[in-house]
């Protein structure tokens, strides 16, 4: 199999940017062939598709998740077997394919109690989700939370694992037309951010949070530190408010967001007692790759103890990858998108 199926870009911008192809498939040699039925839709994927992450050589295969099932294994030795289902993940993009060759440690077993769809909207969501939640955020009972975008993937994922820990309140921000969703996924609170933002989520909370999850830069992360509760921890994972509607994210843009990020101060971490936190998940696996393994261990059985539901908001054709990222550029899908590519 010299080419495969594949969603590509070509050009570094907007829509525009992305083809459906067949492209070359690198040699199976030491690694393992997988046939792809679903890849997760992720926000990194825009940044991807703008030019803003990475050093990429173009063309390149757009993707960092996907579920399948073994069709071949090369000369590495293993333990996975032809026929079992695994999800894969590399933050460095290349799954949006109908067949990948991965090497073995971006292979994750999908235990039976899980449907392959359902695979394909857990390993960036909830894993990240729970170093969040449960590893840098430390949630313990009876505390009270702030998860912005909350009607998103990892937000909705943070608030049902939010919810595993007993008496923690949750409020979250989403769209107004979203409010109800995200209530009867466990959030107490919902809000939106406009104008008003500051003074509402100030009147709702007066006595702060003990944990905020931020996808958010810029002048608004700065405020939201000023949200904590003493010994309270805040923190980030992305600067989704940097990509609006338009299809290009211009320098002017980055360098203004740049210039309204205030840096951490030392002297408030210490006199206000504040904990400032980020996170990026495939670095995290790159230098610990077993403690990602366990925590997916950890998910995969609340998400057989009924604590956990993934909730798919579409699933779209490869041929169909605009609309399926512009979902997320205009804040509109509720859970995981998903590109199905099983012929």
């Amino acid at each position: 199999m010299d080419t495969t199926k594949s969603i590509v870009v070509k050009k570094f911008g907007g829509y525009d940017a992305l083809s459906v192809e067949q492209f070359k498939l690198p040699p199976l040699e030491d690694k393992i062939q997988v046939q792809v039925e679903y890849g997760g839709v992720n926000f990194a994927d825009l940044y991807t598709r703008q030019g803003l992450m990475y050093d990429k050589k173009l063309p390149f295969v757009l993707g960092m998740e996907c579920v399948g099932t073994i069709t071949a294994i090369g000369s590495t030795k293993t333990d996975l077997k032809v026929g079992q289902r695994v999800i894969c993940y590399d933050y460095h993009g290349g799954m949006y394919r109908e067949t990948v060759h991965v090497s073995e440690d971006k292979c994750y077993p999908l235990p039976d109690h899980i449907g392959t769809k359902e695979g394909a909207g857990i390993f960036v969501n909830y894993v990240t989700a729970y170093f969040s939640v449960m590893e840098l955020g430390n949630l313990k009972k009876n505390q009270t939370i702030l998860l912005l975008s909350c009607g998103g993937g990892v937000g909705w994922a943070a608030t049902q694992l939010a919810k595993t820990v007993e008496g923690v309140k949750i409020y979250g921000t989403t769209s107004s037309d979203k409010h109800a969703e995200v209530k009867t996924n466990g959030v107490d609170v919902a809000l939106t951010i406009t104008e008003t933002f500051q003074k509402d989520v100030q009147e709702a909370c007066p006595e702060g949070f003990d944990f905020i999850l931020s996808n958010q830069s810029g002048p608004i992360f700065t405020f939201l530190q000023t949200l904590l509760k003493p010994l309270g921890r805040i923190v980030l994972i992305g600067a989704n408010n940097l990509i609006q509607n338009e299809q290009r994210l211009s320098a002017f843009s980055l360098i203004r967001a740049w210039l309204k990020t205030k840096n951490v101060s030392l002297e408030a971490l210490i006199t206000q007692n504040r904990v400032v936190a980020g996170l990026h998940l495939g670095t995290l696996i790159e230098k610990d790759p077993g403690k990602v393994k366990d925590a997916l261990e950890r998910i995969f059985k609340l998400l057989e103890e009924k604590k956990l539901a993934v909730r798919i908001h579409s699933v779209h054709s490869m041929d169909n990858i605009v609309e399926a990222t512009r979902l997320l550029a205009e804040r509109k899908n509720i859970g995981k998108v998903l590109i199905c590519m099983k012929k």
